[in-house]
């Protein structure tokens, strides 16, 4: 089976609910030129597969057909990891956008601003973070969470703005003053 298949499968079996159903099954000969060139492979067993997982692959021919040729590397790339992944892994990912699917679009619209900012960092910097919070236990990742998210917008802009300006060396400096402040803290 061909990754380009492989991804389009994917992506559509993961973009729609399971369980949608369509009125009725769609014939081969419906398909536009570009669904049947990306669907090739399923056409011989097109009309066993249900309404619903039909819609979801027609779905997922036309995204691809709309994408460029980047946007179709990095799908490739992504399901590349996706297939080795556990299956494990891969329900805990499912779940996780499931979760993700529930929160409120201005939500939504927050994660995906704080993840643009997470790429557009320098790969060191990227790196350390990473480090810095698997090495958090779980409820010292949830107090992190939690303060930020208490935190005043404004001054979190203003302690991002100031954090982005300092050197590597003032960066540390806070960080060690961060765990002399916290290992003085009540328990």
């Amino acid at each position: 089976m061909s990754s380009a298949w492989k991804i389009l499968v994917l992506s559509a079996f993961l973009s729609l609910p399971p369980f949608t159903q369509s009125a009725a099954a769609t014939n081969w000969d419906e398909l536009s030129a570009d669904q049947q060139n990306a669907l090739g492979e399923l056409r011989d067993d097109w009309d066993q597969l249900e309404p619903a997982q039909q819609e979801r692959l027609m779905n997922g021919a036309e995204r691809w057909a709309g994408m460029s040729p980047e946007q179709k590397q990095r799908a490739r790339e992504r399901f590349s990891r996706w297939q080795e992944l556990s299956p494990e892994e891969r329900q805990e990912l499912r779940q996780k956008f499931a979760r993700y699917k529930d929160l409120s679009p201005d939500r939504q619209a927050k994660i995906r601003e704080n993840v643009k900012r997470f790429r557009n960092l320098p790969p060191e910097q990227r790196q350390k973070l990473r480090e810095r919070w698997e090495s958090m236990t779980p409820e010292q990742r949830q107090a992190a969470i939690e303060r930020i998210q208490e935190m005043d917008p404004q001054k979190r802009a203003r302690m991002r703005e100031r954090w982005e300006n300092m050197t590597e060396e003032e960066r540390n400096e806070a960080r060690e003053r961060r765990k002399t402040r916290n290992s003085f803290a009540p328990e």
